[in-house]
């Protein structure tokens, strides 16, 4: 039996490679790149089709998808592409993939495929669909994946924001997106320190959910090789965010959330809260709570990693 990575070069898909090789799996990587992550048979794919793609599949395979338009803001100036790669493609390559005897399909979605409602810590079917090009690009697959009749057993995974790595070094073009990730953590980790330095209060803003890399991959892993079939998971650690809570993990000084000092800041954007830029800000008042409850219950998983931590250690 053999894992299939679909968008092996991507942020997560890269170190899921990684993860399922050190297991001693045999991984084959799907990406438009040249080569691939070390220790996998590779599959180099120009143009993302069902067709390039499907005659990768062979009978007992188990088949991740982790590819698609990843940031939100490659959804909003693509949708379309959005909604192909995200959605279509997926849905398309699952009847494909049955076709072909595969054991498994597991699909990388988002918890920004429902938008939960503020300050409830929200399980798999809490909130309502989302309607921003990336969110309902992720709904949208996970409603067109599960309305197909197949036999491979078919899950789903919402991760909450991603954030670490595995601890290889992101020096090999394929792991580019890993090292933007560490530069971009090392640029946030330095500007809350900056607060933390200088500033008695920040922006109370609302909460946000983690999860890390290595946890993330793990929980893939592990419903991937479990019975599961038809269902939602979400995977996040337990323990919630605001500005405060990360200046404060991040420069160990107790700096305080401000209400007012949110309000102020936000007027402008209220005013011009019917163009994109302004509803997109004002997010940041809204709290996104998750649990992943169900997966522990049902699988035992249990994250290992905290983001304070992560960012302790920088």
């Amino acid at each position: 039996m053999r894992w299939v990575v679909i968008g092996s070069s991507g942020y997560i898909g890269s170190a899921l490679c990684r993860y399922l090789v050190g297991a001693g799996d045999t991984v084959v990587s799907v990406s438009r790149r040249a080569s691939a992550p070390t220790g996998c048979e590779h599959v180099q794919v120009q143009n993302f089709t069902v067709e390039a793609i499907a005659n990768v599949f062979t009978r007992g395979d188990r088949v991740i998808y982790a590819a698609g338009l990843a940031s939100a803001g490659c959804c909003r100036r693509a949708p379309e592409l959005a909604r192909w790669l995200n959605a279509e493609l997926p849905s398309e390559l699952l009847v494909k993939a049955d076709a072909a005897g595969v054991d498994s399909f597991l699909y990388l979605s988002s918890v920004k495929a429902r938008s939960a409602p503020s300050g409830v810590i929200a399980e798999e079917h809490a909130g309502s669909p989302a309607k921003d090009p990336y969110g309902a690009s992720k709904w949208r697959a996970e409603a067109l994946l599960l309305a197909q009749r197949v036999s491979c057993r078919l899950n789903i995974i919402r991760p909450a924001a991603v954030y670490g790595s595995l601890g290889a070094r992101a020096s090999t073009s394929r792991e580019e997106g890993a090292a933007k990730s560490g530069r971009r953590a090392h640029k946030v980790v330095a500007w809350l320190k900056a607060c933390g330095k200088w500033l008695p209060w920040v922006p109370a803003t609302g909460y946000r959910t983690f999860v890390s890399l290595p946890d993330l991959v793990s929980a893939i892993s592990l419903v991937g090789q479990s019975d599961c079939r038809g269902e939602v998971f979400i995977v996040a650690e337990p323990g919630f965010y605001d500005a405060a809570a990360l200046v404060r993990a991040a420069s160990g000084v107790n700096v305080r959330g401000s209400a007012l000092l949110l309000r102020m800041l936000l007027l402008p954007f209220r005013i011009i809260r019917r163009t994109g830029i302004g509803a997109r800000v004002l997010e940041i008042e809204k709290s996104e709570l998750y649990s992943a409850g169900r997966l522990k219950a049902r699988l035992k998983w249990q994250p290992e990693n905290r983001y304070q931590n992560y960012l302790r250690g920088f």
